[in-house]
């Protein structure tokens, strides 16, 4: 079921260069971090018992939590900032995973990779209530180089999800309403990138993290954590102050592994490849959506499907945990619409693994004649990969892999953008989109 699954993976550091500004006095330069699928080998979270249909039901776990998380994170009245909005174990972050070390003497970790979240955070002892995980939980007594923050510092006050002890002591609460959670104590700690054989070892001393000692996993993720990669400054990209970064995930056809980029080799491709990066809530990345064409024809979906409100809710979120696409429901009925017309020679079944809107059991249904789906983003016309649109569940029937929102929101999934590279440019707010060899 790697087709299923293949949406985020493991990262396991490459770098390519010495430096960070945060934490190192020589020149900026940047890295890159290498991908690998969770349920390659390779991962520490790889289950060699794990059937098809055990991988789409963990696949369906996560995708609906990740729903519901946006769902709770867009209902007017919310703040992202407060601690009942986001759930970091609960929302269902995805397959890519960052290997890194922590602590002095330093240890081995791993967290998932989430363009969606804004800490660095892992389950630390003593654990109050901590959930199952692939590797020895992190303990912080034994690091010479862990300080815990204190309230009135900038780094907690800079911190997403904090409040104060009466002692003077910054935590973090992050949780959400299926009882998923996250809490601990905000800290500074050393974090080491390791020689990738390029490149010398890199240490980043003095990193904000969580360092959480309440725990509770309700999707059964069992990762020891979070590398946050919005654009909030405390995820990873927001501490370490580079203005670009890069990705491209490879379809399970064409490899286990890519790169992150971030800093120097990041990669921005032309000018008519990129959109708008607009503002929204909790430095998500937002895009400007203007229509959907299927097969040919522009369909008649009103722009305020598509646009925010003037409160900040709703709108496209381009989102590495989140695994399909998910079209608000007026936008999602006419392309689900469209696309049975254009197929209306082969009858459509129900999804067995209950994931995806529907499905076709026909020997006769081949990619290759499928309709094409086309998203128009501002300066942009993105066409999706038949590859990228399709699926095959676990009983090897082709589904299409577009889900209805649970909200009134838009999310531009991974599925739907792999063997392309996606670069953002902060400078100049935009996005870049261009399909090319992720190798």
């Amino acid at each position: 079921m790697a087709s299923s699954t293949l949406i985020f993976s493991l990262i396991a550091l490459i770098l390519i260069i010495t430096t960070i500004p945060h934490s190192m006095s020589s020149p900026v330069q940047g890295f890159a971090a290498r991908l690998i699928h969770r349920d390659s080998p390779e991962s520490p979270l790889y289950n060699p018992a794990a059937t098809r249909a055990h991988l789409a039901q963990s696949t369906r776990r996560r995708t609906i939590a990740r729903q519901n998380y946006f769902n709770r994170l867009m209902s007017s009245g919310n703040k992202w900032g407060s601690s009942l909005i986001s759930a970091t174990l609960g929302q269902g972050h995805g397959d890519f995973i960052m290997q890194y070390k922590i602590g002095t003497p330093r240890v081995d970790t791993f967290g998932i990779f989430d363009t969606g979240s804004s800490l660095i955070w892992m389950q630390c002892e003593p654990c109050q209530k901590c959930y199952m995980q692939t590797i020895p939980i992190y303990d912080p007594a034994k690091s010479e180089s862990y300080q815990k923050v204190k309230c009135g510092s900038v780094e907690c006050s800079t911190t997403a999800y904090t409040s104060c002890t009466e002692d003077g002591e910054c935590k973090y609460r992050i949780g959400y309403q299926d009882g998923s959670l996250t809490e601990g104590d905000i800290a500074t700690e050393t974090l080491m990138l390791e020689d990738d054989g390029l490149s010398g070892n890199v240490n980043l001393s003095n990193m904000v993290i969580g360092c959480g000692h309440y725990n509770v996993d309700t999707v059964e993720d069992y990762s020891p954590g979070v590398v946050g990669l919005s654009r909030e400054p405390s995820s990873l990209v927001g501490q370490i102050g580079f203005r670009h970064v890069s990705y491209c995930i490879p379809s399970e056809d064409k490899g286990n592994w890519s790169s992150v980029k971030i800093g120097l080799p990041a990669v921005i491709t032309e000018e008519n490849t990129q959109t708008p990066m607009l503002s929204g809530k909790g430095g998500l990345y937002y895009l400007s959506l203007e229509g959907i064409s299927v097969d040919g024809a522009r369909l008649n979906i009103p722009r305020s499907v598509f646009d925010m409100t003037p409160e900040g809710d709703g709108g496209v979120i381009m989102d590495s945990g989140t695994s399909f696409t998910l079209i608000a429901p007026e936008g999602f009925g006419a392309v689900k619409q469209a696309v049975l017309d254009a197929l209306s020679e082969f009858k459509p079944v129900e999804d067995s693994d209950k994931l995806y809107p529907f499905c076709y059991d026909d020997g006769r249904f081949k990619l290759e004649t499928t309709p094409g789906i086309v998203f128009h983003f501002t300066r942009l016309d993105f066409p999706l990969a038949a590859g990228n649109t399709w699926i095959r569940n676990s009983q090897g029937h082709f589904c299409l892999a577009i889900r209805e929102s649970v909200g009134n929101f838009n999310i531009f999934g991974l599925y739907q953008h792999r063997n392309a590279n996606v670069g953002f440019d902060f400078n100049n707010n935009i996005v870049s989109l261009k399909y090319t060899d992720c190798q």
